[in-house]
C-alpha cells in the first residue's frame, strides 16, 4: 500500500491492525505518518495518545502529537509533546534538530521568547546552515528588536545559501530596516520584490523601506500594490491614508 501511495486504503489497513492489537511500534509510525500527510490531524492525535501507551520511550510519537497539536494551532500542547519527544530522541541529531526548530516557532506564538530563542540556538548547534530556522529566528528578533546583530548575520546566511528565495530576502531585508539601514533593506527587498509570485507583505516592507528613505509618492504606490494584493490591515489603510508610517 505504501509504495503504491495510496493513502486511504493503506490508513484504513493499518487501522485495522492495530485495532486488532499487538501492533509492531513501525505499524503504529506509518500509521501516523500517512495520517499526517493526509492532514488527519485529530486521528494523529488520538493515534498517538494510543500509540505512545504502548510505546513510551519513541521519540517520534510524540514528534507526530507535536506536529499536529502545532498545525491546529494549539502551540502549548504541541509544545508538552515536543519536549517529550526532545528528552527521547537525544540519539538522533536530524530529529532533535528539527524539534528545536518547531519549539523555537511554538514558543515564539505563545510569546515565551527566552525558551524560543534558546530552541533555535539549540537548533543552529546541530544545524548552523539550517535556513528554515536561519529565518525564522532572524526575523522574531527583528519584529521584537532584540538581539539585531545576531539577526542580521543569520539572515544573512539564509540569504547567502539560498539568494533567490522572497521569503529569505525579506526577512533580510526587515532586519536591515530595524537596524535602519534603509538604503541596504531597499536593495535586498527590490531582489525579493522581483521574484515571480511576490506576496503583499513584501510591498508593504518594500513601502516601508522607501518611506524611511524620503521616497514618499513611491512608498504609497507600494502599500497601494500590497492593498491590491490582498493585504488587508488596519496598519496598511493608516499608512496609505496618512501616508507615512506610524
Amino acid at each position: 500500500y505504501l509504495t503504491l501511495e495510496r493513502n486511504d486504503e493503506a490508513c484504513a489497513e493499518y487501522r485495522k491492525v492495530v485495532k486488532a492489537g499487538n501492533s509492531s511500534f513501525e505499524v503504529w509510525q506509518n500509521l501516523l505518518f500517512l495520517e499526517m500527510q493526509s492532514n488527519q490531524l485529530d486521528s494523529v492525535i488520538v493515534h498517538a495518545e494510543q500509540a505512545s501507551e504502548f510505546f513510551p520511550n519513541q521519540g517520534m510519537i510524540y514528534y507526530f502529537s507535536g506536529i499536529a497539536y502545532a498545525r491546529k494551532k494549539n502551540y502549548r500542547e504541541s509544545c508538552v509533546s515536543l519536549e517529550q519527544a526532545k528528552k527521547l530522541s537525544k540519539s538522533n541529531s536530524n530529529l532533535l534538530s528539527e524539534i528545536n526548530a518547531l519549539l523555537g516557532d511554538n514558543y515564539n506564538a505563545t510569546k515565551e521568547y527566552d525558551k524560543s530563542d534558546k530552541s533555535y540556538e539549540e537548533a543552529l548547534v546541530i544545524n548552523p546552515t539550517d535556513a528554515y530556522v536561519l529565518n525564522n529566528y532572524a526575523y522574531y528578533l527583528s519584529l521584537r528588536k532584540t538581539n539585531l546583530e545576531r539577526a542580521e548575520q543569520m539572515a544573512a546566511l539564509a540569504v547567502k545559501n539560498h539568494p533567490t528565495n522572497s521569503s529569505y530576502l525579506d526577512t533580510y531585508a526587515w532586519v536591515l530596516y530595524q537596524e535602519a539601514k534603509y538604503k541596504d533593506a531597499k536593495k535586498i527587498i527590490e531582489k525579493a520584490i522581483a521574484s515571480p509570485n511576490a506576496s503583499a507583505i513584501l510591498y508593504e516592507h518594500y513601502g516601508d523601506i522607501l518611506f524611511q528613505l524620503g521616497e514618499i509618492d513611491d512608498a504609497v504606490a507600494q502599500w497601494q500594490k500590497a492593498k491590491s494584493l490582498g493585504a488587508e490591515n488596519e496598519a496598511l489603510n493608516k499608512k496609505i491614508a496618512n501616508r507615512k508610517v506610524q
